[in-house]
C-alpha cells in the first residue's frame, strides 16, 4: 500500500515537472539554446550532424553540415578537351580513397581567314565566313558598306558673291548622282576713303565689290592707333611705360604682356596733348605716339630699341597700383 502510494506521488511530482517546463518556453522565442554539439563529423563523402538544447525545456533542434571537399593526390588528364567538347581530369582522395573528375573547359575554335561569301557596295554591307580548322563550324561577320567613291564636282552653276552655284558629283563605283549646292564666293572689295579719323571720331570707308556692285561701309582708326577700349596688346604697354617716365600715367601696367587701354591711360594721352599744343582727344594717333616717343628719349636718354620688351614690363609691373 505504501509503495503504490508513494508511485502515484512520484507520477504526480513529474507530471507537474513536465507541466512547469512546458509554461517556460509556451513559445519559440522562449527558448534558450546551448551551442551546437556534434554528433557525426562531416568527411568527404558524408554530411555531418549536429544538435543545440533548450537549457529551460526538453526541446532540442538538429541540423546537417556539407560535407568536406575530397583531397585529390594529383590530378591526371583522362579526356582531352577540343572546341566541342569540355575533357575530363580524374584523380584519387587520400581521405576516402575514391575517385574524383573535374572538368576543363573547351577549347577556342581554331579558326581561320576570313572567306567573302557577299562584296559589300556603296550602300549595303557584304557578309565573310570563318571556318574552325578543327571541328568546321562556320561563323559569319558583317562586312562593313564602302561607301560612296564620289568624284570631282561637275559645276553646272557658277557661283557669285551673290548668289550659290550648282552641281553634280558621280560615285565612280555605282555611278549614283547628287547634286551639290556650291557656297557663295567672297567679295571683291575695293575700298576708298571717305572720311579720315579725327580724334576720337572713326573716319570711314566704302567698299564697292568690283564682281556685283554691293556697297558697304567700314569704320576704322589709322593703321597703328591705340584707342580707348581696343583690342589689348604690348603696344599699349609699351606707351603706359613711356607715359609714366613721363610723370603722365599713374596707373598699373597690365600683367602677363597684354596692355588694357583704359581711361586712366586714355587720360594720360590727353593730357600729354594737351601740354604738346596738340588736339587733345586721348587718342594715340601716329603722330601722338611719335611725339610721346621723342619726349620720352629726350628726358630718359634711351631710344626705342633699348625699352623693355613685354615680358620684362610684366615683370616690373607686378607691384603696380591697380587702375588701368
Amino acid at each position: 500500500m505504501k509503495k503504490r502510494i508513494l508511485l502515484m506521488i512520484l507520477a504526480v511530482g513529474m507530471l507537474l515537472q513536465a507541466s512547469v517546463a512546458s509554461a517556460a518556453c509556451a513559445t519559440e522565442e522562449d527558448h534558450r539554446y546551448g551551442s551546437w554539439r556534434v554528433k557525426t563529423s562531416a568527411t568527404c563523402t558524408r554530411q555531418g550532424h549536429e544538435f543545440k538544447y533548450c537549457t529551460r525545456c526538453d526541446h532540442w533542434e538538429q541540423r546537417r553540415t556539407p560535407k568536406l571537399p575530397h583531397t585529390p593526390d594529383q590530378w591526371v588528364v583522362t579526356v582531352e578537351p577540343t572546341c566541342v567538347k569540355k575533357g575530363r581530369e580524374t584523380a584519387t582522395c587520400t581521405v576516402c580513397n575514391n575517385e574524383i573528375y573535374r572538368a576543363i573547359d573547351m577549347l577556342e575554335h581554331a579558326y581561320g581567314e576570313m572567306t567573302v561569301t557577299k562584296e559589300p557596295t556603296c550602300t549595303q554591307n557584304g557578309r565573310g565566313e570563318y571556318v574552325c580548322g578543327d571541328c568546321g563550324k562556320k561563323k559569319s561577320q558583317s562586312i562593313e558598306k564602302l561607301g560612296h567613291a564620289w568624284s570631282e564636282i561637275a559645276v553646272s552653276k557658277e557661283a557669285t558673291c551673290t548668289k550659290t552655284g550648282k552641281g553634280t558629283k558621280t560615285c565612280q563605283r555605282c555611278g549614283r548622282e547628287s547634286d551639290i549646292e556650291i557656297e557663295k564666293v567672297e567679295h571683291a572689295w575695293n575700298w576708298g576713303v571717305t572720311r579720315e579719323p579725327n580724334g576720337t571720331k572713326k573716319g570711314e570707308k566704302t567698299g564697292i565689290c568690283a564682281a556685283c556692285g554691293t556697297e558697304k561701309k567700314e569704320y576704322f582708326y589709322w593703321e597703328g592707333t591705340l584707342y580707348l577700349d581696343m583690342t589689348p596688346c604690348a603696344e599699349v604697354i609699351r606707351m603706359q611705360e613711356k607715359l609714366k617716365d613721363l610723370d603722365l600715367y599713374h596707373g598699373s601696367i597690365s600683367a602677363g604682356a597684354v596692355g588694357k587701354y583704359g581711361k586712366l591711360t586714355a587720360q594720360a594721352v590727353e593730357n600729354f596733348q594737351k601740354a604738346n599744343g596738340m588736339k587733345a582727344t586721348g587718342v594715340a594717333d601716329p603722330q601722338t605716339l611719335e611725339a610721346i616717343s621723342k619726349a620720352w628719349e629726350a628726358k630718359t636718354g634711351k631710344t626705342d630699341a633699348e625699352m623693355l620688351n613685354p615680358q620684362e614690363m610684366e615683370n616690373a609691373a607686378e607691384a603696380q597700383p591697380a587702375g588701368a
